[in-house]
């Protein structure tokens, strides 16, 4: 992605930078002590860094294909876990009150579908206004760029004196880096706002993918009252659920990081809460009007 290359290209310029002024420290004390019997020409300080690559074959298509993963299982784990654990709250609950097998498969279809809806329109809308906070931000920084350039260079100078370049070097890198306002702007979304390109943000796909996610994850607490009803079928949902959100958990802190037994039991007791809750609701309900 363009940020990282422009990211490695600033780290190899201060190196190169670094280890030039070592060289001539270097070169100069040998001459005072007598070791050196003539100076042996240095190559200039670079002005501009070419662009570096990977020196592993495939190794930026191999980096966007890690985020992609990531964010795409980043949508299913929390698709699917809003669907098991409404539904499963949800059928509990009735399941409680009534044993006819019609009503619970009913609700627990119409929830789910209620549900998938609800939470594709929340990815999609939520993407996009990240998308919109994101171009505008960039058009409010490309506009201070114009008004005021001295300034946004002084932004960027302090943000690299603060990684521990010194001033001169943080200048240089900044005035090699500013010639290109494309890049200028970057640095600056980058270094100074932490806010990252919104170009491979695709609303739709993740509003796909958590409204498929919810539609699974939905449907595993009602399975089993396709099959039997009563304290069975209770039994069976909180299984089968408590599976499917620990296999989620694990598969999630595998793919990512952290320990896959703490990510799964999270998520186990996630929806455990979930299921006291409705179970709970619907115990009430009987207790109250004494069915």
């Amino acid at each position: 992605m363009r940020h990282r290359r422009i990211a490695r290209r600033l780290h190899a310029h201060a190196y190169r930078i670094k280890r030039a002024q070592r060289e001539q420290r270097r070169q100069s004390r040998r001459l005072e002590r007598g070791l050196a019997p003539a100076p042996r020409e240095l190559p200039p300080l670079p002005d501009a860094a070419p662009p570096q690559t990977s020196p592993f074959p495939g190794g930026q298509a191999i980096t966007q294909n890690e985020h992609r993963i990531a964010e795409d299982l980043h949508d299913w784990v929390l698709g699917g876990q809003d669907g098991i654990v409404n539904l499963l709250g949800t059928m509990l609950g009735v399941a409680v009150v009534t044993r006819n097998p019609t009503i619970l498969i009913v609700t627990g279809l119409a929830s789910a579908a209620a549900e998938s809806l609800s939470m594709a329109a929340v990815a999609f809308t939520s993407m996009r206004a990240s998308q919109s906070f994101y171009e505008s931000e960039r058009e409010r920084q490309r506009q201070l760029i114009e008004d005021n350039p001295i300034l946004q260079r002084e932004i960027l100078i302090d943000a690299y004196e603060r990684r521990g370049l010194a001033r001169h070097e943080a200048t240089q890198i900044v005035t090699d880096f500013t010639k290109d306002k494309s890049v200028w702007l970057e640095m600056l979304m980058e270094e100074h706002l932490h806010l990252y390109s919104s170009e491979r943000v695709k609303p739709w796909r993740s509003a796909l993918i958590v409204g498929a996610a919810s539609v699974i994850g939905s449907l595993i607490p009602v399975i089993p009252f396709f099959f039997t009803v009563g304290y069975q079928a209770i039994a069976w949902s909180l299984g089968l659920s408590a599976i499917v959100l620990f296999s989620g958990g694990a598969l999630g802190a595998v793919v990512t990081i952290g320990d896959w037994r703490k990510r799964g039991l999270e998520l186990v007791v996630i929806g455990m809460v979930a299921a006291i809750a409705g179970f709970g609701i619907g115990m009430l309900f009987t207790r109250v009007l004494g069915t």
